[in-house]
């Protein structure tokens, strides 16, 4: 697998797939299957460019995680706040995510806007990305500057499609002060993004392959407390699911900078925390659901293992020129 079409086909469908099917949110819409295959379509348009063009800025600026980490954010944001207003909307889709932790002063349920700010940020982009790259290791842009700015163009379109869909569906309207903070926080999000420096000498350089032993480490980390995460969204009193959130995420953080995990292996282990998430979301609309989830994992975890493979092949080839180099 070659080329810029097939570096955009990995991350693009890879993205939509994990934050909405591999979940099991397309369930939600109690859409046709020839509905879902539209969702499917929308979403590789919507979610695979903004991930396409948050990991192309990224590296074409010279910068890395921090600024992907942070342009997902607010990308988070934006949706959630301007596109479809989950975040302030109190009967979203009929789930009433706002009435547990709700703060009166500030419009929002808190356990609901970390919950589901993460999600976007660590699921929908940075997930997607950390496996793309496992796959095509090298660090440097995959496209050019116009292929970039048609893929912004096709994430405006898109997003507008999304925010036309989800206004016509509620007559929920946000405030006008909470637009403006939330633009104002995306805004803040991509000026610090921007504001991160630039790691120099590993721009351009191969991703470490998830497949080694600190790979396989950190796929088990990310998995123990993304889980933890999962699990302790809704757990108990809303401080305490918010601590647990919290903290889940912070461990995460400080063994990621402490051991510097391969990106690929981390990204792997957040997929498997989805694979268990998505079947549980599936049992509760019924057997029809799971035996459809059951087949989206599988196809999932075939492509898992045989980028796993494809990457072993890499590492070997490129074990077997440096041993094969004449020297002088």
């Amino acid at each position: 697998m070659s080329g810029a079409f097939a570096r955009y086909a990995v991350l693009a469908v890879g993205s939509a797939v994990t934050a909405e099917f591999l979940l099991g949110d397309q369930y939600l819409s109690g859409g046709s299957p020839a509905g879902q295959v539209a969702e499917l379509v929308l979403y590789v348009a919507y979610y695979g460019s903004a991930a396409v063009v948050i990991r192309e800025v990224a590296r074409r600026s010279g910068r890395g995680w921090p600024t992907m980490l942070l342009l997902a954010l607010a990308f988070g944001v934006v949706e959630e706040a301007l596109l479809t207003q989950s975040l302030f909307n109190p009967d979203y889709l009929g789930l009433h995510k706002l009435s547990f932790g709700y703060l009166p002063a500030l419009g929002i349920g808190l356990p609901w806007t970390i919950f589901v700010l993460t999600l976007h940020v660590v699921w929908s982009i940075a997930t997607p990305i950390a496996v793309a790259e496992s796959v095509f290791p090298e660090r440097d842009p995959w496209l050019g500057p116009k292929r970039v700015a048609g893929l912004a163009g096709l994430y405006v379109v898109t997003g507008a499609l999304l925010c036309v869909g989800s206004m016509a569906a509620t007559t929920f309207r946000a405030s006008t002060a909470q637009l403006v903070v939330s633009v104002c926080v995306a805004l803040a999000a991509v000026a610090a993004a921007f504001g991160m420096p630039r790691p120099g000498s590993d721009v351009g350089a191969p991703a470490e392959s998830p497949v080694s032993r600190r790979g396989l480490v950190g796929l088990l980390v990310a998995f123990v407390c993304l889980s933890v995460f999962q699990l302790g969204h809704e757990a108990g009193p809303p401080w305490f699911a918010c601590t647990v959130m919290l903290v889940a995420l912070a461990a995460l953080g400080a063994f990621v900078l402490r051991w510097r995990f391969p990106a690929g292996g981390l990204g792997a282990g957040a997929v498997l925390v989805y694979v268990w998430v998505g079947l549980a979301n599936a049992a509760e609309h019924g057997a029809g659901a799971v035996a459809e989830q059951v087949v989206i994992v599988t196809l999932v975890l075939a492509a898992l293992a045989a980028f796993a493979v494809h990457r072993q092949r890499l590492d070997r080839g490129v074990v077997s020129e440096r041993t094969t180099t004449p020297i002088g």
